[in-house]
């Protein structure tokens, strides 16, 4: 008669042939899934052969206490990450790596299992030798589960909720949780039951209304938002826009790797770049590598800096990004800010200027006449 141990591996050597037979006949001969799935196959066989060579040790050793096993689910868990693992040969990546981690996690929960089981003749102190060693490894990867998937589901109820609607609903939300959290302090006296069925019913609804909000989908204002890149396309024109210039930052907090300051004052647009002295007509700036030049208006008006990134780089551009908006210019800008304000603008010449049709400029809209040239070798 066969063993447990001898059941469990000629199941998974079974259950890897009928996948490797399917792959073969509905997907590919010759890909990487199918590779992958002989591999398996093989080492599973041999993996059978010898449990079944070496008879699962001697069978003149005691039996264990029945008493001291119980049963488990960790073999039915491995099942479930074997079969995302071999879907995920197939289907997604992703399948494939929550596969391995479920089939990790599931044999480490197995095998401190049959130790503890097999620790002492008391199934209480087997049970503790468990929990001293699973415990601080459990409770801080469910805890973390479970505030994601309580964060992800309040992320989709606030983004299928109206922005007036939304905020009521955050404010009666976190009062509620105060709520609880001062009943919980003020009575200690409450019971753990009681606690753990309010904090249940709260983490349940919250989950409810993440799958509602989920089926509704965003609000029209986030969907629109979203397809025509409101707060991802820059408008460069002298005009105020209403969405990329709303909340426009007024100063900055990081100055690393700035390669010139650029001054706005009396309808004259300078350059002072790092190193010379002087006002600069030109700045020069190295290919492919990210550099910063800050824009400081001084002018009565709102004003933004624009810097021309030429014909070429256009092309470029577009190819990178198909989903924004273009045209014949191609250009990139800060936002409008007022006098006495600043701000940063980070951009990577990937092209050399004598490449361009055009020269790479930076330039204040409105502002005629004025612009400092960019030269990159």
């Amino acid at each position: 008669m066969f063993k447990v141990g001898s059941k469990l591996f000629l199941g998974l050597t079974g259950f890897a042939g009928v996948n490797l037979v399917a792959y073969l006949i509905f997907v590919e001969r010759l890909a990487i899934g199918g590779v992958a799935l002989s591999i398996i196959f093989a080492a599973l066989v041999g993996l059978s052969a010898a449990v079944l060579l070496v008879n699962e040790g001697d069978d003149e050793v005691q039996p264990r206490d029945v008493a001291l096993t119980r049963a488990s689910m960790w073999p039915i868990v491995t099942v479930v990450g074997l079969v995302l693992f071999v879907l995920g040969l197939v289907v997604a990546q992703v399948y494939f790596i929550f596969g391995i981690v479920v089939i990790l996690a599931a044999l480490t929960e197995w095998l401190v299992q049959a130790w503890s089981e097999s620790a002492s003749d008391d199934p209480a102190y087997n049970e503790s030798a468990r929990r001293r060693i699973l415990h601080p490894i459990e409770f801080p990867v469910i805890a973390s589960l479970g505030i994601a998937v309580i964060l992800f589901s309040f992320s989709r109820i606030m983004l299928a909720l109206s922005k007036s609607a939304g905020a009521i609903m955050f404010i009666v939300v976190s009062s509620l949780i105060l709520l609880a959290g001062a009943l919980f302090a003020l009575r200690p006296s409450v019971k753990p039951a009681l606690v753990s069925i309010i904090c249940v019913i709260g983490a349940v609804g919250i989950v409810a209304g993440g799958i509602a909000g989920v089926g509704v989908g965003m609000r029209a204002q986030l969907v629109e938002a979203k397809e025509e890149g409101h707060f991802t396309h820059r408008e460069c024109g002298a005009e105020k826009s209403e969405y990329f210039d709303k909340k426009a930052m007024k100063t900055l907090s990081l100055r690393s790797n700035v390669a010139a300051v650029i001054e706005l004052r009396d309808g004259e647009l300078t350059a002072e770049v790092y190193g010379f002295q002087g006002e600069q007509e030109t700045i020069s700036v190295p290919r492919a590598n990210p550099v910063t030049f800050i824009f400081r208006n001084y002018d009565a008006a709102e004003r933004r800096m624009v810097a021309s990134l030429g014909t070429a780089m256009a092309a470029a551009s577009a190819a990178d990004a198909p989903n924004e908006k273009h045209d014949d210019r191609n250009e990139t800008c800060t936002q409008l800010i007022p006098e006495g304000a600043e701000q940063a603008l980070t951009i990577t010449y990937n092209k050399p200027s004598i490449a361009q049709e055009q020269p790479f400029t930076l330039s204040v809209p409105g502002i005629e006449g004025q612009a400092i040239e960019v030269i990159v070798p």
